[in-house]
């Protein structure tokens, strides 16, 4: 049986679901941090919930509460260190504090995180929810030359057959590579 494909974002538009909340504001910073977190990290809704101010350092974000306890550590990128940064900022906590918080200090639960990813996904004109993210961020990481057991560490997959779904999907390096080498053998003539 033929598993179904999964759905995700173009890079584009990531970048303007992301970029959608307003950067100066309480809601609009933090709002900008968790959906920057699910482009740059492909985090699990449950693990974003789980992040402690503890858990933030200069871009890596620690998952202690994993699926299957597999703790780890992810990469961020530098756009996602500084809404975090500028979040925090704003929203000032101690290091055991919950990392994504209501304006009253409460920790976010999965239902408000998802209410938040999907508005901002429908103000852009699009939808998918939260675990459109992720695999929108799996497939740009394989789309840029990231290799398939890296994926799968930073997905948190117990099981490469698992992150291997997403190659169906990211075609874009493939294609390049494929194009690569037959210009490769045609200027070698080594074309047939």
């Amino acid at each position: 049986m033929v598993s179904k494909l999964p759905k995700f974002f173009t890079e584009d538009e990531m970048v303007s679901i992301a970029s959608h909340p307003e950067r100066d504001t309480l809601i609009g910073a933090r709002d900008r941090a968790i959906l920057g977190v699910f482009c740059a990290a492909g985090l699990r809704v449950s693990e974003l919930c789980h992040l402690q101010v503890r858990d933030v350092r200069p871009a890596l974000l620690f998952v202690r509460q994993a699926k299957f306890g597999l703790q780890r550590w992810v990469p961020i990128s530098k756009r996602c260190q500084l809404a975090i940064q500028h979040y925090l900022a704003i929203h000032p906590a101690q290091p055991g504090d919950p990392l994504f918080r209501s304006v009253t200090g409460n920790a976010l639960d999965r239902r408000m995180v998802h209410k938040i990813v999907t508005y901002h996904q429908r103000a852009v004109g699009l939808s998918g929810g939260v675990h459109k993210m992720r695999t929108s961020a799996a497939t740009r990481w394989l789309n840029r030359g990231v290799n398939l057991q890296t994926v799968r560490v930073m997905l948190g997959h117990a099981n490469i057959s698992t992150t291997a779904i997403y190659l169906g999907v990211a075609t874009d390096s493939m294609v390049r590579e494929y194009q690569a080498c037959l210009d490769r053998a045609a200027v070698g003539g080594d074309a047939r």
